[in-house]
C-alpha cells in the first residue's frame, strides 16, 4: 500500500527552497550568511555553521526551533534590489534558465574507507545518485535527491543493522547473502514548496524533520529514514505554527520481507517569540497504526486534520485508542552569543505519582537541558555546545507496538529509545571551508537482560523499558509497578569520543572531505569493549547520520 504514496510523490516536483519563516533582516550579519548557499532541506550541521551565530544573535527573531532554522525566510536588506534567490542562483551557476524557471542538476557521489581496530576489519561505504532543484516563478520551488549505495560498517554498526534490518537514517538494509558482508541501500528525499504570501507555506514531500535547538530532540528528530509528509507553516505576528501530517512504516526486526505495516502521525508545533531573547514552544503528536497484517486496514483519519493544538486530550478522555505525546521547549539567549535551551516530553503523566517520586511505570517523561556559546571567549568562529537528555523507562512505547513513536525501525526522538541519561558535548572551530570538531557523547542506559528473569506472559526476558518496540501490555508489571528509574535493568555505559577534520569542497553540492577518529567505549555488566575507528571520506551529504548510540 505504501508504494501508492511513493508513486504519487515521484510524480510531483519537490522543493529546494522553503519560504516559510518570518522575515528577518540581518543587516551587518548578512554578509556572513551569504558565504554559503542556504542549507534548505539539508539538515547537515556542517553546512549550517556559518548561519548559527547570526541566526542566534540576540537581535535576531528568526525561528530556529524547526529544522535548525533551515526553513527560515531568506529576506535581505530592502536597500538591495537583488533578491536572495536570484543571488544564490547567479553566484552558483544555474544550469537551466528558461523564462521564470531556474534549476540545477548534478551528481551525488561519495566514498568512505576506514579501519575498525576492535574487529580488525576494513570498512567502507560508497554511493552514487542524482540531485535536482529549481525555482518556478515567485511562489514555487522544488528539490529531489536519490542515492543507491553499499555499506560494510564497523562492528558496532553491523550489530545494530543485524538486529533492526535497517541502516540508521538510510532505510532498509538489503543483505548480500551469507558469503558476502555488507548491505545495499537506497535513499531518496525531496519536496515541492508553495509560498502564496508572507503568512503561509505549504510543503509536500518525502524527508525528515528536526524540532528543537539541541543535538538531540526528544520531540521529533532526523535520526530515522525519510517519510512522506505534508507540512503547513503559518507565521503571524511573533508566532509560528506548524502542522505536520505523515505516513510512516514499521520495520519489524523479527519479520521477513519488506511489506511493512503503515502508521500515521499528525503533529502540531506552536512557537512563540515572547521577546528577542526568549522563545517558548508547545508540541503535540498523535500516532495510530494503519494496516495490521492482513486482518484490518485503517487509513488516515480525517478527524486529525483538525489544525487546533491540544484538542486531542479531550478526545482521549472520551476513549480514543490512539497514542499521543505532548511537550514544550524553550530557548533563552544570554549575553550576546550564548543561549540556554531545553525540552520536556510527556508520554503518560500522573501528578500524584510524579510528586511522590514513587517510580510508577506509567510516569513516562523526557527532559533536555543544554547550553550553546558562539564565538567562545570572544574567539571568532569557535562554538561550544553541551546538553543532558533524560528519558524514563517505557517512554515512547505503547500497548500496540505499531503505535509506538518510531519510523522504519528507529525511534523518532533520541536514537537510544528510552530508559537512559545522556550527555553530549561539542567544541567546533571553522574558518572559511575548514571545520575541526571534538565531540564526546556518553550514555548510561538500562538494557533488557539476555539471561535471567523471564516474563511469565511471553517467555521473553524481562522488559526494563529501553526497547520502545516492545508492548508494555505483555510485561508482568505486578512485580515492577513502582520503583522504576532511568538506567534500570542491565546497567550499561556507552561513550563515543571523536575528533574530525572536514573541508567543504562545494557548498552548493554539499560536498565535503572528512578525516576522523572515533573511539567507542561500552561497558555492559562486567564486559568492557573499546572500538577505535579511523576513517576518511569524500561525499555529498544529504543530512546527519548518527552512530553514537
Amino acid at each position: 500500500m505504501i508504494y501508492r504514496y511513493y508513486l504519487f510523490l515521484l510524480l510531483i516536483i519537490y522543493p529546494a527552497l522553503s519560504f516559510s519563516q518570518s522575515k528577518t533582516h540581518f543587516d551587518s550579519n548578512f554578509s556572513a550568511i551569504m558565504e554559503f548557499p542556504p542549507p534548505e532541506a539539508n539538515l547537515d550541521r556542517d553546512f549550517l555553521l556559518p548561519y548559527q551565530q547570526p541566526l542566534n544573535d540576540k537581535n535576531c527573531t528568526t525561528f530556529t526551533t524547526t529544522n535548525y532554522g533551515a526553513d527560515y525566510n531568506k529576506s535581505i536588506p530592502k536597500s538591495d534590489s537583488l533578491s536572495y534567490r536570484d543571488y544564490i542562483f547567479r553566484n552558483n551557476g544555474d544550469m537551466f534558465h528558461f523564462n521564470s524557471f531556474k534549476g540545477n542538476i548534478y551528481p551525488l557521489f561519495g566514498g568512505e574507507i576506514g579501519n575498525d581496530s576492535y574487529a580488525s576489519k576494513k570498512v567502507f561505504d560508497y554511493f552514487g545518485g542524482l540531485h535536482t532543484d529549481g525555482i518556478i516563478g515567485n511562489k514555487f520551488s522544488y528539490s529531489a535527491n536519490y542515492i543507491g549505495g553499499y555499506l560494510n560498517g564497523p562492528s558496532y554498526l553491523d550489530s545494530i543493522i543485524k538486529t533492526t534490518r535497517v541502516i540508521p537514517g538510510l532505510g532498509y538494509a538489503y543483505p548480500h547473502g551469507t558469503t558476502v558482508t555488507g548491505y545495499s541501500y537506497q535513499y531518496w528525499d525531496g519536496y515541492i514548496s508553495y509560498y502564496p504570501n508572507n503568512i503561509f507555506n505549504f510543503q509536500l514531500g518525502q524527508g525528515k524533520q528536526f524540532w528543537g535547538d539541541g543535538y538531540r530532540s526528544l520531540l521529533l528528530s532526523d535520526a530515522s529514514n525519510s517519510y512522506p509528509y505534508f507540512k503547513i507553516t503559518t507565521n503571524i505576528w511573533h508566532i509560528q505554527y506548524t502542522n505536520l501530517y505523515t505516513i510512516m512504516q514499521d520495520v519489524e526486526p523479527t519479520g521477513t520481507g519488506t511489506n511493512f505495516p503503515l502508521k500515521y502521525i499528525a503533529a502540531h508545533f506552536l512557537s512563540w517569540n515572547i521577546s528577542k531573547r526568549l522563545n517558548c514552544s508547545l508540541f503535540e503528536v498523535v500516532i495510530w497504526h494503519g494496516n495490521e497484517g492482513d486482518s484490518s486496514y485503517r487509513s488516515f483519519d480525517p478527524s486529525y486534520l483538525n489544525p487546533i493544538i491540544f484538542y486531542r486530550p479531550i478526545e482521549f478522555s472520551l476513549g480514543s485508542p490512539d497514542n499521543e505525546l505532548v511537550g514544550a521547549t524553550f530557548k533563552l539567549k544570554v549575553a550576546r552569543n550564548g543561549q540556554f535551551y531545553g525540552q520536556v516530553l510527556i508520554d503518560d503523566f500522573t501528578l500524584h505519582n510524579t510528586l511522590s517520586h514513587d517510580g510508577f511505570w506509567a510516569s513516562k517523561q523526557g527532559l533536555q537541558f543544554g547550553f550553546k556559546e558562539f564565538n567562545l571567549f570572544h574567539a571568532k568562529n569557535i562554538s561550544f555546545q553541551t546538553e543532558i537528555d533524560y528519558v524514563r523507562p517505557y517512554t515512547y512505547s505503547e500497548s500496540t507496538p505499531n503505535d509506538n513513536y518510531s519510523n522504519y525501525g528507529q525511534p523518532l526522538a533520541d536514537p537510544m529509545g528510552a530508559n537512559f541519561i545522556e550527555s553530549a558535548s561539542f567544541l567546533t572551530w571553522f574558518y572559511k571551508n575548514l571545520i575541526i570538531q571534538g565531540s564526546l557523547d556518553v550514555y548510561r542506559v538500562g538494557l533488557d537482560p539476555s539471561t535471567g528473569k523471564l516474563d511469565p506472559n511471553t517467555g521473553q526476558y524481562f522488559d526494563y523499558g529501553q526497547n520502545i518496540f516492545r508492548s508494555y501490555d505483555l510485561v508482568d508489571f505486578q512485580s515492577n509497578i513502582y520503583g522504576n528509574y532511568a538506567g534500570q535493568g542491565v546497567s550499561t555505559y556507552l561513550g563515543t569520543a571523536g575528533l574530525r577534520f572536514a573541508y567543504i569542497i562545494s557548498p552548493k553540492m554539499h560536498l565535503k572531505a572528512e578525516l576522523g577518529i572515533n573511539d567507542r567505549y561500552e561497558k555492559e555488566g562486567t564486559t568492557t569493549t573499546n572500538s577505535p575507528y579511523i576513517y576518511f571520506g569524500v561525499k555529498t551529504s544529504l543530512g546527519n547520520l548518527y552512530s553514537d548510540f
